[in-house]
């Protein structure tokens, strides 16, 4: 069954008639061709396309009254704007998006739809999209996936979680379409031992291409396999990575135990996938053509480049809510400088983080997370562990033990944890038999549940 899928997605004649089968089947194949061209085209070329959508945008987006308040304060109509005078727009932020939802919409908007993401602390931000949404969604996940070795009817096994995507596959529709498409779905809400033994077991059967995954449950799968002493066939060409912070001890676990490249990739509920590494593994190319990135000093607010900053995204095809200067919670640093593979899109060299992976310390110091993750690499004993700062003066570390563990190491490391906290705060150590997962599936290694607000203005520890 698996050859003849391929026979059907593979095959030049569906292809065409599914590339003319509607409207938006249409503009799909165009505005892939547009954007895909852009890729060996000239910066002054990529950057004019940009600023001919931004216009288009701002346009629309005037219809909105939040929009035309701030528009109209310019005295220069749409079509004159340039990149400077975007840079001039207030930041757009998810508490926006909660108080002024309805100020921030725009009428008559073409097939306009609810979505929604839950964000760090566990409230979800609901928003809407629309048909250009969907047209550059996909074209941006296709040309993403594409940097990863992504061809057409590739068989693509996705260990995924997001509700909203899950009931898109459910039912015998679901399964049908998964099935035309040769695709095949693994909840990742699903990650107890003996369903990752079902999945792997699946896996090897299908014998997938690729395997898009969130970053956290790929490389759950790759420990679980590997303790067991399993050295799966799979995937034949890459891992594609997303969600979560890809750290580099996880892509280190995952490339030792399956056969085939990471390729980590970015992107959010709310702007889609929008950068994705190539082959040379040196950050991740921006989808330019629908996408203006930004990383900016998150206490200054200005612009900062080869170093760390809060990414700023303006998607450039939502029309029924417009996401100019979208503070969208991730830490990043931006680079110009042409990749070796000769494609001239702008790329995040590393995802540091999200600003929720950022802790207050009593004494008013800021660790970065991965300090905490730090000190479990190469720990027997722990299967899996999370830690979280709920206020100023509360951390809790949630540990899953596996053999070799004992009090005594977690002694040790309440130990380690204070010297870098204090010996004021309250610190917690909690066992668990699994660790909890967010409301999209993801899991979490340290977690933040202070506000941007409690970090900005005080100095900075990596």
């Amino acid at each position: 069954m698996s050859r003849f899928a391929d026979f059907l997605t593979r095959n030049p004649v569906k292809r065409f008639v599914v590339n003319h089968l509607n409207t938006y089947r249409r503009d799909i194949a165009r505005t892939y061709a547009e954007q895909k061209r852009l890729e060996q085209a000239s910066e002054d070329e990529v950057q004019a396309y940009q600023l001919a959508r931004l216009r288009r945008l701002l346009s629309v987006a005037r219809g909105s009254s939040y929009y035309r308040r701030l528009i109209d304060g310019f005295a220069k109509l749409p079509e004159s704007f340039t990149f400077d005078d975007l840079r001039q727009f207030p930041f757009l932020t998810k508490t926006t998006l909660r108080e002024r939802e309805f100020e921030l919409l725009v009428p008559d908007a073409r097939h306009v739809y609810e979505n929604y993401s839950g964000g760090s602390t566990g409230v979800p931000v609901r928003f809407y999209q629309d048909y250009s949404y969907k047209v550059q969604m996909s074209v941006s996940t296709r040309m993403c996936n594409e940097l990863a070795g992504l061809f057409t009817g590739a068989r693509v096994a996705k260990l995924w979680g997001a509700p909203q995507d899950k009931r898109q596959i459910e039912g015998w529709k679901g399964k049908t379409k998964l099935w035309l498409l040769n695709q095949r779905y693994y909840d990742t809400f699903d990650m107890g031992p003996e369903r990752m033994d079902y999945y792997h077991r699946q896996m090897e059967a299908f014998q997938p291409d690729l395997i898009q995954a969130y970053a956290g449950s790929i490389y759950l799968l790759a420990k679980f396999l590997r303790s067991r002493g399993i050295e799966p066939s799979y995937p034949r060409v890459s891992i594609i990575t997303s969600a979560e912070k890809l750290f580099p001890r996880m892509r280190d676990e995952i490339s030792h135990v399956f056969p085939s490249a990471v390729f980590d990739r970015y992107g959010s509920r709310e702007v889609s996938a929008m950068a994705s590494e190539c082959k040379q593994h040196d950050g991740m190319h921006i989808q330019m053509p629908g996408y203006i990135v930004e990383t900016i000093n998150a206490v200054t607010g200005r612009t900062v480049e080869g170093e760390p900053g809060e990414i700023a995204v303006t998607a450039l095809a939502n029309q029924a809510m417009p996401f100019l200067r979208y503070r969208i919670g991730d830490l990043g640093i931006l680079t110009r400088k042409k990749c070796a593979c000769g494609r001239v899109f702008w790329r995040l060299r590393e995802i540091v983080g999200r600003m929720s992976d950022n802790f207050l310390m009593p004494d008013g110091r800021v660790v970065h997370g991965e300090y905490f993750t730090h000190l479990f690499y190469g720990r027997d004993g722990i299967e899996q562990f999370q830690f979280e700062q709920t206020s100023r003066e509360s951390f809790t570390l949630r540990i899953v033990p596996s053999v070799g563990y004992s009090a005594e190491l977690g002694e040790r490391l309440s130990q380690e944890i204070r010297k870098m906290i204090g010996d004021s705060p309250r610190l917690a150590i909690e066992i668990h038999q699994q660790i909890p997962k967010t409301a999209s599936g993801k899991y979490r290694f340290t977690l933040s549940r202070l506000g941007p607000e409690e970090l900005i203005g005080v100095r900075s520890t990596r």
